[in-house]
């Protein structure tokens, strides 16, 4: 069984969410990047937020909303950020059961609207994100930008 829980119940997880997020986003010198945002995401009532997917009581999955993601597009806010599930458990609904976690609180956050950036083709299509342009990323990429209506 999956259960998704707000970093705040598991803060044991935040050094292997942390490492994730490093891992699949980072560089040599950024780990703390990434920690400081998972470590600042315990207050339910700020951003940044983090969740985490958790299957047997063992992390499998986490999805962040962070206050700004696309550093180009700071006059847009919150974004979905750092959606990761480990491999051996992708295609299995992680990511959306993820998603749902993160939309929901984005609106009890009292946001009408959220956005995110992804270079992956038609998959946040089919869960409702509406592309509304391009954003030019840190690294200098020209990546979709999404909206979605809450």
């Amino acid at each position: 069984m999956i259960e998704i829980k707000h970093i705040s119940e598991v803060v044991e997880h935040v050094e292997i969410i942390s490492k994730w997020l490093h891992s699949e986003w980072g560089n040599n010198n950024n780990y703390e990047f990434f920690h400081s945002i998972v470590s600042h995401s315990l207050n339910k009532d700020n951003l940044p937020q983090t969740f985490v997917a958790l299957k047997n009581n063992q992390p499998v999955g986490t999805i962040g909303i962070w206050r700004c993601d696309m550093v180009s597009r700071q006059d847009l806010y919150p974004w979905i950020s750092a959606l990761y599930v480990v491999p051996e458990q992708r295609s299995l609904g992680l990511g959306s059961m993820l998603q749902e976690a993160a939309l929901a609180h984005t609106k009890d956050l009292g946001y009408n609207k959220v956005y995110l950036y992804s270079d992956i083709e038609n998959y946040y299509e089919k869960t409702g994100w509406e592309v509304i342009g391009k954003g030019i990323t840190f690294s200098g990429e020209y990546d979709q930008i999404f909206v979605k209506h809450l």
